[in-house]
């Protein structure tokens, strides 16, 4: 791990490419996981959070992240 990575936390499961996702996943694994990703979605409507957030995602690979990472430790989104 990065140095300058310390204390930031995993919260979600994943991020998965699209392209990645219609590669490698047969028409069977497809339908189970956006059943699986519908089903999460139902869960979040109904404890009244929206269905579906948008997120800014960056490879922490590229040579900008060090930057983001301290613009998100500056405003309190670190960890």
């Amino acid at each position: 791990m990065k140095e300058w990575m310390k204390g930031l936390q995993n919260k979600f499961c994943g991020v998965i490419k699209h392209e990645d996702a219609v590669k490698y996943l047969n028409d069977s694994e497809k339908a189970d996981f956006n059943y699986m990703c519908h089903k999460i979605e139902c869960g979040r409507k109904r404890d009244g959070k929206r269905p579906v957030n948008a997120y800014l995602i960056i490879n922490v690979d590229e040579p900008y992240a060090e930057e983001v990472a301290e613009i998100m430790k500056r405003n309190g989104h670190w960890g």
